[in-house]
């Protein structure tokens, strides 16, 4: 009877010993990561897609948010001159991108109001930026719109500002000066050809402080 009571108890605690196991092992298994081929998806951070540019110009497609109205303009002729603008709106020395985006975009959208002749589209074909970046206006196949009565073959360069309330700082002078020499050279301009806004018409543009420049730089950098 002893003999077969020990036994009784003996495989009863083997039992319960090996239930134990089995949920330790269970929970154990449970917790363990997954197979070793199936792992987490990384979040990728997409890679932003290059501004626009062609010959260090910054394309309209970065900042224009409409297209030309080729009905209210003119087909460009040779190009056989240059003129130098301000915009003459507030002064504006912000270097940011979105900055200057957001002022071409305000004077594109007060050319296409402009009464009594509203234009087809920003009047000038390059801006110059208070960082010195070069950003594309109306296309040049287009005659501009920034000298009454002589905007024929006449490219139309603006600097973002007001030149009679700031200063041209370093960065737009060197950046006028090589644009300048690139556009002279691609289309055989003379410096005597580069004139400003109010060396043609009655007016204060470009600010005498980019008037007092081109003087000196048709002089001397552009001779």
């Amino acid at each position: 009877m002893p003999d077969s009571t020990t036994r009784r108890l003996f495989l009863g605690g083997t039992l319960l010993m090996l239930g134990g196991c089995a949920t330790k092992t269970s929970t154990s298994l449970a917790r363990l990561p997954g197979p070793i081929w199936t792992r987490p998806t990384q979040p990728t951070t997409p890679t932003p897609s290059p501004l626009p540019m062609t010959d260090g110009v910054i394309s309209r497609a970065a900042w224009a948010k409409g297209s030309p109205n080729p009905t209210r303009m003119d087909r460009m002729t040779p190009i056989h001159r240059i003129t130098i603008h301000h915009d003459g709106m507030t002064p504006f020395t912000d270097t940011s991108m979105s900055a200057a985006r957001q002022r071409l975009e305000s004077i594109r959208r007060a050319h296409l109001r402009r009464s009594p002749q509203p234009f087809g589209d920003i009047g000038y074909h390059f801006a110059i930026d208070p960082s010195g970046r070069v950003w594309a206006g109306r296309p040049i196949s287009w005659q501009g719109a920034h000298v009454r009565a002589q905007n024929q073959g006449n490219l139309g360069i603006v600097l973002l500002g007001n030149y009679d309330r700031q200063s041209l700082n370093s960065a737009q002078k060197n950046a006028l000066v090589r644009f300048l020499g690139q556009q002279m050279k691609t289309y055989r301009i003379r410096s005597n050809m580069v004139a400003t806004h109010q060396e043609m018409a009655p007016t204060a543009c470009p600010g005498r402080s980019l008037q007092f420049f081109m003087v000196s730089a048709r002089k001397g950098r552009l001779a």
